[in-house]
């Protein structure tokens, strides 16, 4: 049957008016749809103290997160767990972060992952963002074999560049002093790690044992200063993190060189230099790896992963202030100077 032009006109409008409005009624359902919300993962970060919480790996770790599309607030939610050094507390700690019902734990430290890993039911995946002693926490890095992964700290390798850095620095450099927390989770691997960077310098360690915290204070008088032979390297332990500014202050007054290991405690606020792994970075490298294990990816698919970038800062106001000479070629080596 052939169509009068006038005929065919009118099809193709019934046509187009029918199609435009499938697809309209299409566009005006769609737009009505009830919006899901999106999942509001629970990630709880499990430390010693409030101050753990705050610091670089935490910062950069969160920064990231909400680069990948996690807003606080929104879609993900921190709660923060601090355990006190009363004996037990930290395993309490871990036991009630386990049961907390969180998509995943978060900790900061090798003797925060140690509590949940000895756990006798842990169900809830574990992430650690700085370890000193990975190995203690998973066997396997390249398919961690529980519900543990994170990022581990070179510890040896930094303890010998430290020594090496402070050597270079100080040719007549002797003794390295250090006050160790007793019982310290990492304290034994501190202590190892500086015997093994020594010898081939030629440097003796002394190390010097505080009950903790509190007892700082009462070890100060122990280091002594020798006629320049002498410099003292920091250890991760509380007693030195916990009071940094008062063991700046106390070796710079006794003429002793020092040497940090956080780049927050360090030499920004009186020591004369910092050898760190760059903590904020690690932190950001955490977040990629817990975004995969939010999204699915068994921790078995998730490896260990050994922080490696460093920053050296230096402050050259202490160095003068000890008449020690910083060439132009380790200040030009520094990230950072004061």
């Amino acid at each position: 049957m052939k169509l009068t032009l006038k005929q065919a006109i009118f099809v193709a409008l019934a046509v187009i008016i029918v199609v435009g409005g499938y697809f309209s009624w299409q566009f005006i359902a769609e737009q009505n749809k009830p919006v899901v919300p999106p999942k509001n993962y629970k990630i709880g970060f499990l430390v010693l103290t409030e101050k753990d919480a705050q610091n670089e790996n935490f910062a950069g770790f969160m920064s990231q997160m909400e680069k990948l599309g996690y807003k606080e607030g929104v879609n993900v939610e921190y709660i923060t767990k601090i355990a006190t050094r009363e004996p037990g507390a930290l395993d309490k700690a871990a036991a009630e972060s386990n049961m907390a019902g969180w998509d995943l734990i978060v900790v900061g430290s090798t003797s925060a992952g140690e509590a949940l890993k000895k756990l006798p039911d842990l169900k809830t995946k574990v992430f650690f963002l700085a370890a000193g002693r990975p190995k203690s926490l998973v066997e396997n890095f390249v398919a961690p074999e529980g519900l543990i992964t994170g990022m581990g700290e070179p510890t040896a390798e930094f303890a010998g560049k430290r020594l090496e850095f402070l050597k270079e620095l100080i040719p007549s450099l002797k003794k390295i002093v250090s006050i160790v927390d007793r019982d310290h989770a990492t304290g034994l691997a501190f202590i190892k790690s500086m015997e093994t960077a020594a010898a081939p310098l030629g440097l003796k360690i002394e190390i010097i044992t505080a009950e903790g915290p509190d007892d700082l204070v009462n070890k100060l008088s122990s280091i002594k200063g020798e006629g320049g032979t002498v410099a003292y390297v920091a250890c991760s332990c509380p007693s030195n993190t916990q009071h940094p500014k008062e063991l700046a202050d106390y070796l710079l007054e006794n003429k002793i060189p020092s040497m940090s290991d956080e780049v927050e405690i360090g030499a920004r606020i009186g020591w004369l230099a910092t050898y760190s792994n760059d903590r904020r970075k690690a932190g950001e490298r955490g977040a990629v790896l817990v975004d995969r294990i939010l999204k699915g990816a068994p921790i078995s698919k998730v490896p260990v992963e050994i922080a490696k970038d460093v920053l050296l800062e230096i402050n050259l106001s202490i160095a003068k202030a000890l008449e020690i000479v910083v060439s132009q070629s380790v200040i030009s080596r520094a990230n950072k100077t004061y």
